[in-house]
């Protein structure tokens, strides 16, 4: 896979700033992964979420961009620069054109159309800048929010699959692609 360099110039509009992460948001990231939500409804935040975990997260960063398969960027205020959550592309397979999308957004800042905004701006630059034709966002069928972010963020409905892998489990999941 070829590397994958962050967005330039970044990706913001009047709701949200998306940046990469750094060490100076650990603490931010840690105290937003304690709402017990946020494992509740991802696949890949462990409970109870430490301090090391938001560090190794960041730094393994760096790797998955170099690797092509991954890019996290951090959501944050546009005004005030505070960070508000997380929005990531994952499974990037150039060769196919696929990747999946996923995000949190902390408890505080939930409800302020950050989640809906981000996953619009990071989808588009997929698909313009790294050339995707096809992005899926998964949702457990009882998460109506992440459901709403998804069809208010252009994806459509596309199946639900009972036999989602997710850490080692199967989800039963909701299936949204955004498609070029």
């Amino acid at each position: 896979m070829p590397a994958i360099k962050n967005p330039e110039p970044a990706l913001e509009d009047d709701v949200v700033a998306l940046r990469p992460f750094t060490l100076m948001d650990v603490p931010r990231v840690t105290q937003a992964c304690q709402d017990p939500e946020i494992p509740r409804w991802t696949a890949r935040i462990p409970s109870p979420y430490r301090e090391s975990d938001a560090r190794d997260w960041i730094v393994s960063q760096a790797n998955d961009l170099r690797q092509g398969t991954e890019i996290s960027l951090a959501i944050t205020d546009p005004s005030t620069g505070s960070l508000d959550g997380s929005v990531g592309l994952s499974s990037i397979e150039t060769s196919n054109g696929t990747a999946e999308i996923g995000y949190w957004v902390a408890a505080w800042a939930r409800r302020q159309g950050k989640a809906t905004n981000s996953v619009q701006l990071l989808s588009g630059w997929g698909l313009e800048e790294l050339g995707l034709r096809r992005i899926i966002l998964v949702t457990k069928p009882d998460n109506e929010a992440s459901a709403g972010v998804a069809r208010r963020a252009g994806y459509r409905f596309e199946e639900e699959d009972g036999a989602y892998p997710v850490r080692g489990e199967l989800w039963h999941v909701l299936k949204f692609v955004l498609e070029r």
